[in-house]
């Protein structure tokens, strides 16, 4: 299934919102914040799901700015969204390790920058939120975030076989291999 991957910058801490089109689906991943940066992304597509990498300020500003078909996370993370927006609207749906979000789309818990953070898996495409970004790793001295589970699922990633397209919640998008190969943070970890 052809999964078309498109991105923009939004809010204060740079943070990379995704929209993935899948034929059937539009899903809009981590909106950091509302404004025209946002709704350019959108357009006139109609989102089906919003889904949360993680529950950071910083990725979920715009959760229920636009319509869509349910707002989703990891279970891990839905008291921090509500320590950050505690406001915020219940989510219609919390994922679980290996679930299939939509056809094509699946959700991988990897705790470590939050308790609940997830990675989405389609055809050689990762959406992997904070957990790493190139040449470097998410933060784990935050609230919830563990060095010992990051290890973990950094490991977790690194079994995945093959190479992906690898996409951020903030930098440069970058590959598997790529970081496989030069990332400091992720030798010793395979």
């Amino acid at each position: 299934m052809a999964i078309k991957v498109t991105a923009a910058t939004l809010g204060p801490l740079g943070t990379n919102a995704y929209l993935l089109e899948t034929g059937n689906h539009v899903l809009l991943v981590d909106p950091a914040a509302d404004g025209p940066a946002l709704r350019q992304l959108v357009g006139e597509r109609r989102i089906d799901l919003v889904v949360d990498t993680h529950g950071h300020y910083d990725h979920i500003g715009a959760n229920w700015a636009l319509r869509s078909g349910g707002v989703c996370i990891h279970e891990g993370d839905a008291a921090l969204a509500r320590m950050f927006y505690p406001n915020h609207p219940p989510f219609s749906r919390f994922l679980r390790d290996g679930e299939e979000v939509v056809p094509g789309v699946r959700a991988l818990h990897t705790p470590g920058h939050s308790p609940g953070s997830i990675v989405l898996v389609m055809d050689g495409i990762l959406i992997v939120g904070d957990l790493v970004f190139a040449r470097s790793i998410g933060r784990t001295d935050l609230p919830g975030g563990s060095d010992d589970e990051m290890d973990r699922s950094l490991a977790k990633l690194l079994s995945l076989p093959g190479d992906y397209a690898v996409y951020p919640g903030h930098g440069e998008s970058t590959t598997l291999e790529r970081e496989r190969r030069g990332n400091p943070f992720l030798r010793g970890l395979a």
